[in-house]
C-alpha cells in the first residue's frame, strides 16, 4: 500500500524552541529536521544547537522564518533540511546557498513590494533582473535612491552577511520578508501577506535542495521518527 503522506500534516510548526516535543507534534522546523535526519531530539535555540553537519545558512533562514510559517506542514521542510547536511564537505555549496537566499529575496520579495504595494514596476523589474550575487548591490542602490524600503535595506544586510565567513544571511533575509509582509498587510489587509511567506518558503526549499543530486530523506522513515518523538514526555 502506498505511503499516505497526508498523515504528516498532523505534525505542525510551532513558535520558538521546545525542550520536549509534545504529543501534538508541535516543534520548530529545525527540531523536526534533527529528528527526521535520525539524530536524538534536541532543543534548537539557534544554529549553534544544530548538528555540525547541518547547513548553517539554510538552518538560520529556517529558524527566523519559522514563526511566520505556521500554516506550512513541518515535514516537507524537515525532510529536506535533514538532507542538506553533506554540504559541510563542499564549502562552495554552503556559500552558494547563502547567495541564493539573498538573490532570490531581491528577485521575488523585494520586487513584489515595489510592484504590488508601491506601484513601481520599473524598480520591480530592476530587482527581478538580478541573476548574480554581484548584481544585488547596484540594483538595490538604484532602487533605494528612488524609493527606500525596509525590505530592500534588510536584503542588503543579507548581502553583507555573505561576505563574512559565518554566512549569517538568515536573519536579515527573513527580516526582509517580514517587512514586505507588513507592507502587504497595511496596503491590502490581513491575509494578503501569505503570498510573501509562500515566496520565502519556496526560497528556503530551493536553498535546501541546491547542490543535492540524491533526493530527500525517505518520507516513511522520517515520518516514523517524527511520530515516535510525539510520545516523548518530560522526565517525571
Amino acid at each position: 500500500m502506498p505511503f499516505d503522506s497526508q498523515q504528516l500534516a498532523n505534525f505542525r510548526l510551532a513558535r520558538g524552541s521546545h525542550k520536549q516535543p509534545n504529543k501534538g507534534g508541535n516543534i520548530c522546523v529545525n527540531e523536526a529536521a534533527v529528528i527526521a535526519a535520525g539524530f536524538q531530539y534536541r532543543e534548537i535555540r539557534d544554529v549553534s544547537c544544530l548538528p555540525d553537519c547541518f547547513s548553517r545558512p539554510v538552518s538560520e533562514y529556517a529558524i527566523y522564518l519559522n514563526d511566520f510559517m505556521m500554516h506550512r506542514c513541518a515535514t516537507s521542510f524537515s525532510c529536506r533540511s535533514s538532507r542538506a547536511f553533506p554540504a559541510h564537505r563542499m564549502p562552495w555549496v554552503k556559500e552558494e546557498r547563502a547567495r541564493l537566499i539573498v538573490v532570490e529575496t531581491v528577485r521575488r520579495i523585494v520586487a513584489a513590494e515595489y510592484d504590488e504595494v508601491w506601484g513601481k514596476p520599473k524598480l520591480a523589474a530592476r530587482c527581478r533582473a538580478v541573476q548574480l550575487f554581484e548584481q544585488v548591490s547596484p540594483a538595490m542602490a538604484k532602487a533605494q535612491a528612488v524609493l527606500p524600503l525596509e525590505c530592500a535595506k534588510q536584503a542588503l544586510k543579507g548581502l553583507r552577511g555573505c561576505l563574512h565567513s559565518d554566512l549569517r544571511v538568515g536573519s536579515p533575509c527573513a527580516a526582509a520578508a517580514q517587512a514586505a509582509a507588513r507592507s502587504f498587510r497595511k496596503r491590502f489587509g490581513p491575509g494578503v501577506d501569505r503570498k510573501i511567506w509562500e515566496m520565502a518558503a519556496l526560497i528556503l526549499e530551493e536553498a535546501i535542495l541546491f547542490g543535492r543530486n540524491d533526493g530527500i530523506d525517505d518520507p516513511v522513515a522520517a515520518a516514523g521518527r517524527l511520530e515516535r518523538a510525539k510520545v516523548l514526555t518530560a522526565p517525571v
